[in-house]
């Protein structure tokens, strides 16, 4: 199927009658929704793979499919309607560069993808442990930055 767009690639991991679990995403037609897709008269649905090969699978060979949720936003300890720098590294405003340091090294221990590079995690956790570090990173540099420029 060309010209597929994300609203109508689900987000999949799919058991097989030889208990093969399959993730990725099923292209989900003009609908843009499992069930009809699933229940269509088609005897096969569109796979893609996280590597990017597409792929189909056959409807009598498939013994579940769930769905997987969305990657939710983490949640934050956030002081007032904006978060700052100082919030996602859980650090007052007037902190000193060596606690905003320490902090940063801190959470970097515990989000770094380095760290889950071998283990066999869902790919949404790896996504996670990515995009927090992401953030970390940024906040960890702006604060850098202030500091820097207050010297």
């Amino acid at each position: 199927m060309n010209g597929d767009t994300d609203h109508n690639k689900l987000e999949v991991a799919v058991r097989l009658m030889d208990s093969t679990v399959l993730r990725g995403w099923i292209i989900a037609g003009i609908t843009g929704k499992l069930e009809p897709t699933l229940n269509n008269e088609t005897p096969f649905i569109e796979f893609l793979t996280p590597d990017g090969r597409r792929s189909f699978i056959a409807k009598s060979q498939i013994s579940m499919v769930e769905a997987v949720e969305p990657l939710k936003q983490p949640q934050l300890n956030v002081r007032s309607g904006n978060v700052s720098c100082f919030d996602l590294l859980g650090l007052e405003d007037n902190c000193t560069f060596d606690q905003a340091r320490d902090a940063y090294h801190r959470l970097v221990k515990l989000y770094h993808p380095d760290l889950y590079a071998t283990a066999k995690l869902p790919p949404e956790v790896i996504r996670y442990a990515t995009e927090m570090f992401s953030q970390i990173s940024a906040a960890y540099t702006e604060i850098r930055q202030k500091f820097n420029q207050a010297a």
